[in-house]
């Protein structure tokens, strides 16, 4: 009898310690299941960044583009402006306008807006440029006194600063 509660003790032993390993393994598995998931997270995570900084780069890559054409396209205008301020003929004028206004609607078109400030405005080095400073009585320091260009800009991009004279 002692060998059958001996080999009771024994599978009672044998059983405990299965059960162990067992709870032991499912721990295990449940730990692994856990930072596999973690690292899905992770990985997940990765990826919309990176579709996202993709999208970043794609936009700032057209506008950059554009900006690089409509830089172009300035010089361009501005002889237009001249050519209109000095023809005498109305034929001239009226092909220039049109060309111009059409040259611009397209610009537009495209996002281009312009940088027209007005005289008394406070002067803003990110969408104006100074040329040149001058007295004035009707306004206060650092306040715009003449427009001599329109400015442009795409977006938040300022392409061209209108450029202006400041009262000092």
């Amino acid at each position: 009898m002692m060998t059958d509660s001996n080999t009771s003790e024994d599978q009672i032993d044998t059983t405990e310690e299965l059960v162990e390993e067992s709870l032991s393994e499912v721990d295990q598995l449940k730990q692994e299941l856990e930072e596999a998931n973690e690292g899905k997270l992770r990985a997940l995570a990765d990826f919309k960044n990176f579709q996202r900084r993709s999208v970043e780069n794609e936009i700032r890559a057209v506008n950059g583009g554009k900006a690089q054409i409509i830089r172009s396209l300035i010089p361009s205008i501005e002889q237009m402006n001249l050519a209109i301020e000095h023809a005498s003929d109305d034929v001239v004028i009226k092909g220039f306008q049109m060309a111009r206004d059409s040259l611009l609607q397209g610009l537009a078109d495209c996002g281009v807006t312009s940088i027209n400030p007005e005289l008394g405005d406070t002067f803003d080095p990110q969408m104006h440029e100074a040329l040149m400073r001058e007295e004035s009585e009707d306004y206060e320091a650092d306040h715009i006194v003449m427009v001599m260009q329109t400015g442009f800009q795409l977006g938040d991009i300022v392409i061209c600063p209108a450029k202006v004279a400041v009262s000092s």
